[in-house]
């Protein structure tokens, strides 16, 4: 607290005055300060002595305000900046002309009441105000009152919730401290117009679901609850959702009612909240709600037994997807055996059904892909629903969707018009994203990049952050390219792919914002485009902490054009693993490692398809010199003589020069791969068709697709007793 009398101000001087005339000479000064009212700075002690001296509330004049009674009216003058109360000329009338008590004041909605009062006077005191309808002529009427500190402009309406105003060292002048308060809204008790507020107000609430009010509808902290679900949707169907909707809403409530049985837990729960009642109270009260919940459970009790047959049955219609087929009768015949046999040993019918589910998990009509063969060796088309298998399996790694098993029980898909069609359908589905992962990323040697751990955290910190993102981009490319019916001879040369901010930021590529996945058009500028330019292939095909000619150039002998090699001998020594640390580049150690006789037939056939990609780094990145800043050669003489200048030139000679060759592995690879077996010698022939197809169809790759699914291999299988070999 500070203390009564400011320090070092004119009264704190006069008590420590030691001589009488030096009083007296204080006195004279303070009774001038008093008396004139100087101007003395606001933080100067004198300054904060006269506040409390001429307060109202001070020393001189607080015991006059305890002794006086506060006028109900202080009279104003006009014409003066210090008019304080109320104009007393507006009290005793109705706002009609008529005559009221003298110290009322009565006005008519909307109105303005302005009330001055000094801050000396109230400082620290609580105003309140009070106010009631005129009886004679607002009965039916409604006032919203509102109290403010400055003079506001009249609302056209009702004022929500409460206002927050401001307040300074008293409580209705300047604007420091803030305030609020309600905004009531006054009536006659009993009259209509309270009942039409009221009834306004209820409605308007009725719009809000009651949790939201009361966040533990479901007491959680309880034991025990009579409400175990509470459903306050009404509003939210009566408002967003048509009749179908609505209707879906009340099946999934129905569901949850009957999984949860709370039907029946609502009986041991009354029973329990019952017997608590009779310890400490009268369940008298309980009473009414016991038959209620005795007889939903019953009737609940008979729709269990009710709804089990519709259990089996919904398990054997389950067993048609799970075969990928119908079943037979005697099937079917034994799922029901089974069930009955079960309920005849006393086994629960939840308990029974879950033993049918795990019967029909382990069955070989579930787990494999089974086909019916014809006895002898003669080749037989298979049935519609293998078929299907088949396609669904090839290009979803799927089963069928609910139109391709329409159509093979319509028994027509074995026509090559609606199988063609059937392909072309689920060749333009998201779905074909996985023929990208299984057949492409399997095939190119990424498969489950993103989970590649071997790239040196010390070299390449940001690899295992932006692999996701590498892996992405390869699954989007093939995904488009078999969506979009896109040439083959793109995987080797195209000019766009497709990229998010992280992966082109890695590929140096600008303009590209955001983690949305968009196609990039353009790309080659960049030395981009196709396959051998991503960072999934250029990354699998390198060390851990340098790139690897050996590898890049195996990889594109054996992946893309199939060139089988044999393997290199046990003793060969490895290359340094740090290129950074050596004083050779990776290409003249290769070049160097080469010179083994034992090598050279191979490294002859691979190692200019790696030097051509050396402008890569082992993440992918394209660069002008190596980690020991040595520049980079990509120039490379390939076995057949031909001059290549980096990736361009490799993109070329593939494209051109190997079209035929690369196309010819990708064919052997894609109808092995649908076939899920090994390409015989047998297959040459549509291997050749399917050539034939693609050149003159513009190299398109459904071609490829239609070609192998309208072959009689993938629509056909052998007889029993034929051999394997050819």
């Amino acid at each position: 607290l500070e203390p009564a009398i400011p320090a070092g101000s004119l009264l704190a001087k006069w008590q420590l005055a030691s001589s009488q005339a030096e009083k007296q000479k204080l006195a004279e000064q303070l009774q001038e300060l008093l008396t004139s009212g100087a101007s003395i700075p606001n933080e100067s002690p004198d300054a904060k002595l006269y506040q409390q001296l001429a307060s109202l509330n001070g020393p001189l004049f607080g015991g006059v305000r305890k002794t006086e009674p506060s006028p109900t009216i202080v009279d104003r003058h006009d014409g003066s900046d210090a008019n304080w109360g109320v104009d007393p000329a507006i009290f005793g009338r109705h706002p009609n002309g008529s005559s009221i008590e003298a110290a009322s004041l009565c006005v008519q909605a909307p109105s303005i009441i302005e009330i001055r009062l000094p801050v000396d006077l109230v400082g620290g005191s609580e105003f309140i105000a009070t106010g009631t309808l005129h009886t004679p002529t607002g009965i039916e009427g409604s006032v919203q009152f509102q109290l403010l500190t400055n003079k506001p402009s009249l609302p056209k309406g009702l004022l929500a919730g409460s206002v927050t105003e401001t307040q300074a060292n008293g409580p209705w002048t300047s604007n420091n401290q803030r305030i609020s308060h309600n905004l009531p809204i006054v009536t006659a008790s009993g009259s209509e117009a309270r009942k039409r507020v009221e009834s306004s107000f209820d409605d308007f609430r009725r719009y809000f679901p009651a949790a939201l009010c009361y966040a533990k509808i479901v007491p959680v902290d309880e034991v025990i609850t009579l409400t175990l679900f509470h459903r306050e949707d009404d509003q939210l169907a009566r408002l967003m959702l048509d009749d179908a909707q609505k209707a879906k809403l009340d099946r999934l409530w129905d569901h949850l009612r009957y999984v949860s049985q709370d039907a029946l837990t609502m009986v041991d729960a009354f029973e329990q909240l019952w017997q608590y009642a009779t310890q400490d109270a009268d369940p008298k009260v309980f009473e009414p709600l016991r038959k209620p919940i005795q007889d939903r459970a019953a009737g609940f009790r008979k729709r269990l037994i009710d709804t089990q047959p519709a259990h089996l049955q919904a398990v054997i219609d389950f067993a048609r997807r799970a075969y990928r087929r119908p079943l037979a009768e005697a099937e079917q015949k034994e799922l029901r055996d089974l069930y009955a046999k079960l309920r005849a040993q006393e086994v629960p019918h939840d308990d029974a059904v879950r033993l049918l589910l795990a019967r029909l998990f382990v069955t070989p009509a579930f787990l494999y892909r089974s086909e019916t063969t014809a006895p002898g060796k003669m080749q037989v088309p298979v049935n519609d629903w293998e078929l299907a298998s088949r396609l669904s399996y090839f290009l979803w790694s799927s089963m069928p969707d609910a139109e391709l098993f329409r159509a093979a029980a319509s028994g027509k898909l074995h026509d090559s018009t609606v199988l063609a069609a059937q392909t072309r359908r689920m060749l333009r589905d998201p779905r074909v994203r996985r023929l990208s992962i299984e057949f492409a990323c399997q095939w190119l040697h990424i498969h489950d990049f993103d989970t590649l751990d071997e790239k040196s955290d010390r070299h390449f910190p940001t690899f295992t952050g932006l692999r996701g993102d590498m892996y992405e981009e390869s699954i989007l490319y093939f995904t488009d390219l078999f969506r979009e019916d896109e040439p083959v001879l793109n995987i080797l040369d195209s000019d766009y792919t497709f990229l998010n901010e992280s992966l082109a930021k890695h590929y140096e590529i600008p303009g590209i914002t955001g983690n949305e996945w968009r196609r990039v058009e353009g790309i080659k500028k960049f030395s981009r485009g196709g396959i051998l330019a991503q960072a999934t292939t250029l990354s699998k095909q390198s060390g851990a902490s340098r790139t690897s000619p050996i590898l890049r150039g195996n990889w594109v002998a054996e992946a893309l054009l199939g060139d089988k090699l044999p393997k290199p001998p046990k003793d060969v020594p490895r290359l340094p693993e740090d290129e950074a640390t050596e004083n050779l580049t990776v290409r003249q150690l290769t070049e160097k490692h080469s010179t083994d006789p034992r090598c050279y037939a191979c490294h002859m056939r691979i190692d200019g398809f790696g030097f051509a990609l050396e402008s890569f780094d082992a993440i992918g990145r394209f660069r002008q010199n190596d980690l020991g800043g040595r520049p980079i050669d990509a120039k490379s003489k390939l076995m057949d003589g031909t001059q290549v200048d980096g990736i361009a030139g490799l993109r070329e000679y593939l494209s051109t020069k190997k079209r035929d060759v690369f196309l010819r592995q990708f064919n052997r690879k894609l109808l092995g791969y649908s076939l899920g077996r090994e390409v015989q010698l047998s297959d040459k022939p549509l291997l050749t068709e399917m050539l034939a197809q693609m050149q003159a169809s513009d190299y398109h790759i459904g071609t490829a697709v239609e070609s192998i699914v309208k072959s009689r291999q993938f629509r056909e299988i052998r007889g029993r007793e034929m051999s394997n070999d050819d």
